[in-house]
């Protein structure tokens, strides 16, 4: 009894460290077991044909990998198991059986790529829609943004997803939030359905992977049938997404890893739980468990007097100022920065420079933004700015 309760316990000791790290080169049958049980819900979704996520190249099948950008090989062959028509569940179950572990992770990912783009793009649509009729989508907006904020956005980062899309709509939301009183968009405007629209195609090649939101025409369609297609789909997201997940895990593999300076050994590299930058000249970064004071920056040729830790946020609330808090993750991943005093991209102001405010290590904040009196995250006094140069 004993005996069993020590598996038992080192069996559960076993999957958290898998769960905290994640080779993209080398996915192991473990972490597709992990990624099922992160997302259980999802599981049982249908496949169907699709272009994108099942496509034929010199007579074989192949599979995306939604991390393309970060490892040497961008599909993977998925002959031998059958995707078209089957619950996720079944498929996956064939690719461990079978040992096509990357295969099996893909699909996981790819499905919950879909699932998100699909509502998003669904989303736009009844946006645009609603618009035609002049009928204010104020409530449905704030349901919208509560499910990108809580679910969508944490799972977009921890699992390397792109944030395109979301920040499409943000920026939509963000230009057109000054011409009308709490997002009442309640007359025809033809540039915000525009802007809409460029969201959308930014997903359409993605979209509708999954039998579980069905592609349904929203074009000139009543007012009450828009808003119980957008109740079922948020109803879906619910369903389907967890309503918490594990908010860090570290992955590896990445072709243009960026290391510590200090570290010998691959155990602090891609995402860390704290990244200190040096001073005074803003380059970086070391993990803070290695010593790097008195050393020359290996970026410049200034003496390493101290180093800063930095603390990233970015807005992730359409309606209201709210932040989301992500790790920060390989700063080569190419996730865009967003000031959270603005909420602007960083790279759209000018300069488009990345500070924190120190001493409290918070940001990003664009160079409009960075001589605030106080922190907008923890209403520190600003006490003075670093300039961060990866």
């Amino acid at each position: 009894m004993l005996l069993n309760k020590v598996k038992l316990i080192l069996f559960f000791i076993h999957t958290i460290n898998q769960s905290n790290c994640v080779d993209l080169n080398d996915i192991t049958c473990e972490d597709i077991q992990d990624l099922k049980m992160q997302y259980p819900d999802i599981m049982h979704v249908t496949l169907k044909d699709h272009p994108n996520y099942i496509f034929s190249y010199n007579g074989l099948k192949y599979c995306p990998v939604h991390f393309s950008h970060l490892v040497d090989y961008e599909v993977v062959p998925c002959e031998g198991i059958e995707i078209i028509d089957r619950s996720l569940t079944g498929v996956v179950d064939d690719c461990i059986d079978y040992e096509k572990y990357t295969l099996g992770y893909a699909i996981i990912v790819n499905a919950i790529e879909s699932l998100c783009f699909t509502y998003m793009y669904q989303f736009c649509e009844f946006a645009i829609e609603m618009n035609k009729l002049g009928a204010n989508i104020s409530l449905y907006l704030d349901q919208f943004s509560e499910n990108l904020k809580s679910k969508i956005v944490p799972i977009f980062n921890k699992e390397w997803i792109s944030p395109e899309p979301y920040e499409c709509i943000l920026n939509v939301y963000k230009e057109h939030e000054h011409k009308y009183k709490n997002y009442e968009f309640n007359k025809v405007d033809e540039k915000y359905m525009s802007d809409l629209l460029i969201c959308k195609n930014l997903m359409k090649d993605k979209a509708h992977f999954l039998t579980e939101l069905p592609e349904k025409s929203m074009n000139n369609i009543s007012k009450k049938k828009l808003i119980k297609i957008q109740s079922d789909n948020n109803k879906i997201i619910e369903d389907l997404l967890p309503s918490s997940i594990p908010t860090f895990k570290d992955i590896t593999g990445y072709k243009n890893q960026t290391l510590c300076t200090g570290c010998t050994t691959m155990s602090h590299s891609g995402t860390i739980r704290e990244i200190h930058i040096f001073l005074p000249c803003g380059h970086g970064w070391s993990c803070g468990y290695c010593n790097v004071l008195k050393k020359q920056c290996p970026a410049c040729p200034q003496q390493i007097i101290g180093t800063q830790v930095i603390d990233i946020e970015t807005p992730a609330s359409i309606v209201e100022n709210g932040l989301l808090y992500l790790l920060p993750r390989c700063f080569l991943d190419g996730r865009e920065a967003r000031c959270i005093s603005c909420r602007n991209q960083i790279k759209d102001v000018n300069p488009p420079n990345k500070y924190v405010m120190r001493p409290c290590g918070h940001g990003w904040y664009c160079s409009k933004c960075i001589d605030s009196a106080n922190c907008t995250k923890c209403r520190s006094e600003f006490k003075d700015k670093l300039c961060v140069k990866i």
